[in-house]
């Protein structure tokens, strides 16, 4: 399945809800609700955040006396998911490329068959994480990334997708990786502006930013992030965490 096929089978589920499969709208929709979700531990887990040591320095008056300087800190970011710090990793690489950005209002790991987090007992098999943000009031940001569905090819392509309004955009890059960017529209008032990136190996990172608004050219008056700085935060390679210990059975194949 390419990623346009990909889309179009999660605008189906919006308005058919077919049993089983993945549905990714309704985890976004799920963990705007603010549902806060702790988890138990994953020994060994994702990826360590770097230390970052700082040290009080001293400035020197202009008499040669010498006063203290407070040392800068780093910013600490919400531990949502216990255990492991992925979710500590995952939040200061958006903020690194979106540094307007508020401070995440959900993180989580999910699956392809579970709309919303997955239980405890599952927090090893994740196959996707979600982080979600309150850009305004007008605009909702998630961050998702998301291991390869078995037996699909995640080859971006434009297909069905395309808006007459959002013109839908393909690209390789020398390394194999593929990018894509389009939008559509979600229940008529909310405009979703999509940024896709894809690995060699079919690894998975996008961001789907979402308008509230009437019309395309009312989407992009309020929307306040840029493709740029989307793409650049969906090609980070700070943006992976480790294979499932016992992979999910794969979605049901979409009509």
């Amino acid at each position: 399945m390419n990623v346009a096929a990909h889309y179009r089978s999660i605008l189906d589920e919006l308005t058919d809800d077919p049993p089983g499969g993945p549905d990714l709208a309704a985890a976004i929709a799920g963990g705007r609700r603010g549902r806060r979700v702790r988890r138990t531990a994953w020994a060994g887990a994702g990826v360590t955040i770097a230390a970052v040591a700082t040290v009080a320095g001293v400035s020197l008056t202009q008499d040669g006396g010498s006063v203290a300087v407070e040392p800068t800190r780093a910013p600490s970011y919400r531990d949502f998911v216990e255990g492991t710090d992925l979710d500590e990793t995952l939040q200061p690489t958006v903020a690194r490329h979106l540094p307007g950005l508020p401070a995440a209002s959900e993180v989580y790991p999910s699956d392809w068959n579970t709309p919303g987090a997955i239980p405890d007992a599952g927090f090893a098999d994740a196959t996707e994480w979600h982080a979600l943000y309150d850009v305004t009031g007008a605009e909702r940001l998630t961050v998702l990334m998301s291991e390869r569905i078995p037996g699909e090819a995640m080859v971006p392509g434009c297909g069905q997708v395309q808006e007459s309004d959002v013109p839908c955009r393909s690209t390789e890059a020398p390394d194999g990786s593929h990018d894509v960017t389009f939008g559509y529209v979600l229940h008529d008032t909310t405009y979703r502006f999509l940024t896709v990136h894809v690995t060699r190996d079919g690894f998975l990172t996008e961001t789907l930013d979402d308008v509230d608004a009437h019309s395309w050219a009312e989407a992009r008056g309020a929307r306040t992030l840029t493709d740029a700085a989307l793409g650049s935060l969906v090609g980070d390679a700070a943006l992976r965490f480790p294979a499932p210990v016992d992979t999910p059975p794969a979605p049901a194949p979409q009509q």
